[in-house]
């Protein structure tokens, strides 16, 4: 083999490497995402078509009759609502709320890191530390009672014990997408700003006509964020009511979690799950329709 030949298969093997050494990097992640997300979600698809013992050991095939049992109970659409219910208050709470506080934040000013850190914390507050909190501030003789001069049970009463929960619930939330929007809104060319000022721009007109379109991209992640932990958020409910009372506060995902880990009804679990899927999917579907309409890029 000629000098050249030797030299061109050389060539070929390094191109040769160079093809497989991407998959090879990736190969790690891939597994681990295989692992973990899509093996489980196919299970869940597989039991939910089935009827599983406590181990989750399938012991027969029943296909759509789990789904079909589930929608023949009036239970199953009372726990929907509830999800709907939950998930309305908590995202549309989370974004209205984040929103203001970016909009008071975007002007840097002496101190503002102090408040901005404040507006920021409840991401680094364990979920149980807050839960234990707001049953306190709930009770009969907490503070929001003492604030308002009322006697009521705040988590007891079938009335308000969902938007309590969501209160808590979105204390807890809004330090993410409050950090989203700030970054949004301080990507904003000052230029922009400023000229508008001069012409005539007020800060209502600025906010509708600048600073909105302009963080608009991360203004649909944060619509996005909402909407999927809004569907998938449980941990309020089992630390604050457990469901109550009388089913006031059960939503899909907790049920599936009840259904799961404490009664062992695998296929009754992953029949919700799927369901609950479902419902998320069509949002998302909803969500990214809009995105060539609303988000500027």
């Amino acid at each position: 083999m000629s000098d050249q030949q030797t030299h061109l298969a050389m060539v070929k093997r390094k191109k040769k490497r160079k093809k497989i050494l991407p998959y090879i990097m990736v190969l790690p992640a891939v597994v681990a995402y295989a692992m973990w997300c899509y093996y489980p979600f196919i299970k869940s698809i597989i039991l939910s078509m089935t009827v599983a013992n406590a181990r989750g050991e399938i012991k027969k095939w029943v296909w759509f009759d789990n789904f079909i049992r589930l929608f023949k109970s009036q239970e199953t659409w009372f726990m929907i609502r509830n999800t709907f219910e939950f998930a309305f208050l908590i995202g549309v709470g989370t974004f209205i709320i984040a929103m203001c506080l970016s909009l008071l934040s975007v002007n840097k000013v002496k101190g503002s890191r102090v408040y901005q850190t404040m507006y920021a914390i409840p991401m680094a507050v364990s979920s149980i530390a807050v839960a234990n909190a707001f049953k306190q501030i709930y009770k009969k003789e907490g503070l929001l009672n003492a604030l308002i001069g009322g006697n009521t049970e705040w988590l007891l009463n079938q009335d308000t014990a969902m938007g309590a929960v969501a209160v808590a619930t979105i204390w807890c939330s809004v330090g993410a997408s409050f950090l989203f929007l700030l970054v949004g809104f301080r990507n904003v060319p000052i230029d922009l700003l400023e000229s508008s000022t001069v012409d005539g721009a007020g800060p209502i007109r600025r906010i509708l006509s600048i600073l909105i379109p302009c963080a608009s991209p991360q203004i649909f992640f944060v619509i996005f964020l909402n909407i999927n932990g809004s569907f998938k958020n449980f941990v309020m409910i089992r630390q604050l009511t457990g469901g109550g009372p009388n089913n006031a506060t059960m939503v899909l995902i907790y049920d599936v979690f009840l259904n799961a880990m404490n009664l062992g009804r695998f296929e009754t679990a992953c029949a919700e799950g799927m369901i609950l899927c479902v419902i998320i999917w069509i949002f998302q579907r909803i969500q990214f329709a809009c995105e060539h309409k609303f988000v500027v890029y």
